[in-house]
């Protein structure tokens, strides 16, 4: 796979062929460390087969969410567990809940989560509870109603509240992530949940199709595709289901972003010209011309708070990461060697995760704390490791890495641990973006 900045070069090629309740447990999750809580096996309401299966589907999606968060440890339940469980439920509850909780204290667990599960024909409903399991104490519950077709929904929706009560940071579980791929022997999008799960096919235009980008709602994905065989930046607006061009100029229209306010976007306009950084309208515009000169200005993120950017520049050479304010000023370089690519702002404020090659290297994943200045290589002989993106909570990154043999999209944690496969799907995947929660 080509990097994004030598894509700004070769792309001639493809135009001219064609509330946490109780502050224990949010101290529990500010030591770092993952805490041990059990989860049930969920009730069904009635006997209906159907009720006991989503019974099972719905608590297995949430503790894959739950482990996937690495906030916890899950305790397994046991043969003993099963039988205290049932006997809260057929005999004395009361008795059979002191009994269960003080089974699960010996076992270290700082809280019990519990479901029942009811399917009223096409509708579930899901109640989750949360208990304090030293004081016994009903922590939180919430009852969850969505349609049966959308139950892997309402388990993320279930998850991520439990990871808002329980650590006071949001979770990520209703977030998706839209990728690049080639299986069909041309570049188009595909969608899927963070998980890996509901994987779709967005684009069907049997032409060239990259660089797709969430809008900050997430309703909205830019990308650049060439179905009137020019780079043309475009729309597709998910709720509505509509797709229509923003940015047609001649020459490259490329590696758009939109700005956190979501009325702007950033972007690499040639125009003919050399490739540099324009600010437009979401109706495709010119605002402001924000970078003006004779190099490739290129791949911008925004910080979270709109009013800078950082971006890849070979303004002295070899590309490099620059930071600079969104009206042009205070320029000021982040990286001195190797070239880099794809930067992107962590949505925390704090750190920039880049791509960068060493001479006769891989291209390998890299962090920039920008309070130290301190960089971090994330991977290594790991193949190549491209075009990373936040996780809404800043504590994941998606990437493209070919360390299998073939290009594929990845997750990781953003201390380089934890990765793991998004996705089996034939083709090479490239160029992944993370949505904000859905």
């Amino acid at each position: 796979m080509k990097k994004i900045f030598l894509f700004l070069s070769i792309v001639v090629f493809f135009i001219l062929p064609c509330y946490a309740r109780s502050n224990i447990y949010l101290s529990i999750s500010a030591t770092g460390n993952r805490s041990d809580i059990a989860l049930e096996h969920f009730v069904p309401a009635n006997k209906n087969e159907n009720t006991l299966k989503f019974a099972g589907i719905l608590r297995g999606i949430i503790e894959n969410d739950l482990i996937l968060s690495r906030y916890f440890n899950i305790i397994q339940t046991t043969p003993e567990d099963s039988r205290i469980q049932a006997v809260s439920v057929s005999k004395d509850p009361e008795l059979a809940l002191k009994e269960k909780l003080l089974s699960w204290k010996k076992k270290g667990v700082s809280a019990l989560l519990t479901g029942t599960v009811a399917n009223n024909g096409d509708n579930l409903i899901l109640e989750v509870k949360m208990i304090d399991v030293v004081t016994g104490e009903t922590i939180w519950n919430h009852k969850y109603k969505n349609k049966s077709l959308n139950h892997r929904y309402l388990a993320h929706e279930a998850s991520d509240e439990i990871i808002k009560r329980f650590t006071g940071e949001i979770g990520i579980a209703r977030s998706k992530i839209v990728f690049v791929n080639d299986s069909t022997r041309f570049k188009e999008l595909y969608i899927t949940d963070y998980d890996g799960y509901n994987l779709r096919r967005l684009t069907k235009d049997n032409k060239i199709n990259i660089l797709p980008k969430w809008s900050t709602n997430g309703d909205q994905i830019i990308y650049t595709g060439y179905l009137r065989n020019n780079p043309d930046l475009f729309v597709l607006n998910l709720t509505k289901n509509k797709r229509s061009i923003i940015s047609k100029y001649q020459g490259l229209n490329v590696t758009g972003i939109f700005a956190p306010d979501g009325k702007k976007i950033l972007l690499t306009l040639s125009r003919e010209k050399q490739p540099n950084l324009y600010l437009i309208n979401t109706s495709g515009e010119i605002l402001q011309q924000v970078t003006v000169g004779p190099c490739i200005d290129t791949s911008p993120s925004f910080a979270p708070n709109g009013q800078e950017i950082v971006f890849i520049s070979d303004r002295y050479g070899n590309p490099q990461l620059y930071i600079m304010n969104i009206d042009g000023g205070n320029v000021r370089r982040l990286t001195t060697s190797g070239s880099c690519d794809s930067p992107a702002w962590s949505p925390r404020g704090d750190k920039i995760v880049f791509t960068m090659r060493q001479t006769r290297g891989s291209y390998d994943l890299y962090v920039y704390d920008l309070s130290t200045a301190i960089i971090t290589k994330l991977t290594s002989n790991q193949g190549n490791n491209e075009n990373p993106t936040w996780s809404p909570d800043g504590r994941f990154v998606v990437f493209y890495s070919n360390r299998s043999g073939k290009g594929e999209i990845y997750v990781m944690a953003i201390d380089g641990s934890g990765t793991r496969k998004l996705v089996e799907i034939p083709g090479i995947s490239y160029t992944p973006s993370w949505s904000p929660v859905l």
